[in-house]
């Protein structure tokens, strides 16, 4: 199961929409907005409630909604980069009315500007007027666009959290069926019950005691656990049967130290991470060594960065060629972090020294909610 590829930064932000999308669509609806509009003047026309040229009704209907296509397009591209989230709701606010203000003067300019051409107004207005006009037909256009396109962003967002959540309730449900395949496999029960046969003789309280922690393994692997992280202290209450079985079965050959600061001990971990860990240093590392050996598992903060190590003396990763063992425990892990820290997790495998492994996982730091509170 030795694996040392990197964690794959997580996928899961909000993707920009398709360029060709965004502007077909914001084209089509300004282009049934202007087929709209002509067609309700039309019918005032031949009520007698309104004279306009022909014409002119195209020119001006076509040119005011094909203006709003590029403002549209604005709007969503503006709602993707700075939305009006919290924490940053001033910062989105002026960026969003400068934009507003972009929208009021550059339509007043065009009305302006192509008077001659489109005829806007029956006689030319004050540019004062246009711009005061410019405000009363703008300002709730763009009003109603910016909501729309950040309720779309949102929509997208719950969407993308709906998702992540799921993906990681698979995660976590194979690698509770992993870790339950790990402590079923054939040779790993048989070892242990051979252990505690020739135990029953020689040693029956030891017996007793492997067979109680043998059934705190399954029972724990059996649970059902919706939490994607645990603290720090249950992760290691969590690993401690497994340790228990393997350090009788080995006896003198195994030692297993801890190495974990009391202010990291409330520190939230991904659930079931330490286990392929600490599996994959005694059965690659440790028992293909006739010689006792040592796991070393430690944790402790850098800044705001968890560091979990765990270390072995054993055999080492190989010089080349592919990684031992299957590495799915791993590849599951791999994926669970990428989900839910993306390339703020990294897992990395490293040869000891002066021999060995060392495989160190590094998470975001922060404790776990009514728990003691992680030093800074």
């Amino acid at each position: 199961m030795r694996d040392a590829e990197p964690v794959r930064p997580r996928v899961d932000e909000v993707e920009p929409l398709p360029s060709w999308a965004v502007w077909l669509g914001a084209l089509g609806w300004w282009l049934a907005d202007a087929l709209i509009s002509v067609s309700q003047t039309q019918l005032l026309q031949r009520i007698g409630e309104l004279k306009v040229v022909e014409g002119a009704l195209w020119r001006m209907s076509l040119a005011s909604s094909l203006l709003w296509v590029p403002i549209t397009v604005m709007c969503l591209r503006l709602s993707e980069r700075v939305p009006l989230a919290r924490g940053h709701l001033r910062r989105a606010l002026g960026f969003h009315v400068g934009a507003l203000l972009v929208v009021v003067l550059g339509r007043a300019t065009f009305v302006v500007l192509t008077q001659d051409l489109i005829g806007w107004y029956e006689r030319t207005p004050q540019v004062l007027d246009v711009l005061a006009q410019s405000v009363v037909n703008n300002l709730l256009p763009f009003v109603l666009l910016t909501a729309g396109a950040h309720a779309l962003g949102l929509a997208r967002r719950a969407h993308v959290r709906q998702r992540r959540a799921d993906q990681l309730q698979a995660q976590l449900a194979q690698a509770r069926l992993q870790a339950l395949a790990s402590q079923l496999r054939p040779h790993f029960l048989f070892n242990a019950l051979n252990a505690v046969s020739s135990l029953v003789h020689v040693d029956p309280d030891a017996a007793e005691k492997m067979l109680a922690r043998l059934g705190d393994l399954l029972r724990h692997s059996l649970e059902s656990h919706a939490r994607q992280e645990v603290t720090l202290r249950e992760e290691q209450q969590a690993l401690a049967p497994y340790l228990d079985i393997e350090q009788t079965r080995f006896g003198p050959r195994l030692e297993v130290a801890w190495k974990l600061g009391p202010d990291v001990l409330d520190a939230r971990v991904p659930y079931l991470a330490l286990q392929p860990l600490v599996e994959n240093a005694i059965r690659h590392g440790l028992a293909p060594r006739a010689e006792p050996g040592r796991i070393e598992i430690s944790a402790e903060r850098e800044g705001d960065v968890l560091r979990l190590r765990v270390s072995d003396d054993g055999m080492g990763p190989p010089a080349s060629g592919p990684p031992r063992g299957g590495g799915v425990g791993l590849s599951n892990l791999r994926a669970r972090l990428a989900t839910l820290y993306g390339p703020r997790a990294v897992l990395e495998l490293r040869a000891g020294t002066p021999r060995g492994a060392v495989v160190e996982l590094r998470v975001p730091l922060h404790d776990a909610p009514g728990g003691a509170r992680v030093a800074a």
